[in-house]
Order: C-alpha cells, then structure tokens, then sequence
C-alpha cells in the first residue's frame, strides 16, 4: 500500500478520536476533563483535544447509545460520567478490527518515510 494511498484511507480523525475515546472509556469510566487529561498522556499533541472538541462528540456517542452518563451528584449539576454501553463496546471492537490493517499499513509507511529521509 503507498503512503499516499494509507492517508487518503479510512483511517481519519473522525474515526480515530471516537474510537479512541471508546477505548479509553471502556478501560476506566471519566467526566470530559478527566478523559481530555488520558487522551493528552497517551497521544501528546498527536490529537489535539480541547472542550469545544470533546463534549459535542461525547453528546453524539451519547445521543447514538454507544454512551451513557450519569451527574457525580445527583442532586446538583457537577462532572458527567461517561460510560461504554454494549453497544458502544461492539462499536468499538467492530472499528478496532477495521482499522489494524491500516495502522500497521501506516506504521511501515511512516517507517519507511524516516528511513529514506533520515540514513
């Protein structure tokens, strides 16, 4: 596969970061900023996440019954907690089973795109 052709794939942020937050929200239930702190540790400046970015998406994966979530307190507005339903999890696994081809495929491309440019 050429590098030009992995880009142009399916592989695109509107995929990636939805998938990632899944993911992520899968291993440990979190509130929006707790989750934007896990994407910035694991990615770095990789996806730029900030609130304008996050919550609209969350709400969609919420509206979609790939997420629930539920108020810290009840009883006054605090932090969202945003669980995977099962749904979101099959979401997930059919995304994750898709995508590995083309990461690998991008993985050798960016690999070999530092060895042309860098021996």
């Amino acid at each position: 596969m050429q590098l030009d052709e992995v880009l142009r794939g399916p592989i695109k942020s509107k995929t990636l970061f939805p998938v990632l937050i899944l993911h992520l929200l899968k291993k440990k239930p979190d509130h929006g900023y707790g989750l934007m702190a896990r994407i910035e540790k694991t990615c770095g400046e990789l996806i730029a996440v900030n609130t304008n970015k996050i919550y609209p998406l969350l709400r969609r994966l919420e509206e979609r019954g790939f997420l629930t979530a539920k108020w810290d307190h009840p009883s006054k507005r605090s932090r969202r907690v945003y669980v995977v339903t099962a749904e979101g999890e099959a979401r997930l696994n059919r995304i994750k089973s898709a995508m590995l081809p083309y990461l690998d495929a991008m993985s050798a491309a960016v690999k070999d795109l530092k060895k042309e440019l860098y021996r």
